[in-house]
């Protein structure tokens, strides 16, 4: 296989939160090249990250850790190198055990680009939650 089509790709080189309250999360980030795939547009891996990333932010901000248990992604709209996408976590479901996370990318012009959902299993508080419980 050729070498020119396998090369690393970059999630959030560069970001701005925007929002960051209970259960909910919004992040802006820009497209740069290397978070294009070798057709030119942003490469799905690299919007799965940042969708699975906002999700685990989005448990966090719940007062939670959380992993991913399981997820499913849709891409409407490719993410063009310079786009500003903005990537929103909402938990829909905020349980004990489990936490359900939906997330949206959307670009400079509102087009939705992504749309996943996340099931988060809790492994804990978050650790600054606890500190400022005690």
């Amino acid at each position: 296989m050729s070498e020119e089509y396998l090369h690393e790709i970059r999630v959030f080189e560069n970001y701005e939160t925007k929002v960051f309250e209970k259960g909910h999360v919004v992040v802006t980030s820009k497209v740069v090249a290397s978070s294009l795939n070798y057709y030119g547009n942003a490469h799905g891996g690299y919007l799965f990250t940042m969708c699975d990333q906002i999700a685990g932010v989005t448990s966090i901000s719940t007062g939670y850790d959380a992993v991913t248990m399981q997820s499913s992604i849709n891409y409407m709209r490719a993410g063009r190198l310079d786009d500003c996408l903005t990537i929103e976590g909402v938990c829909v479901h905020d349980g004990r055990t489990t936490k359900i996370i939906e997330v949206t990318i959307t670009n400079q012009h509102d087009e939705a680009v992504a749309k996943a959902i996340f099931t988060m299993f809790v492994t804990g508080q978050h650790k600054e939650t606890e500190n400022n419980m005690s």
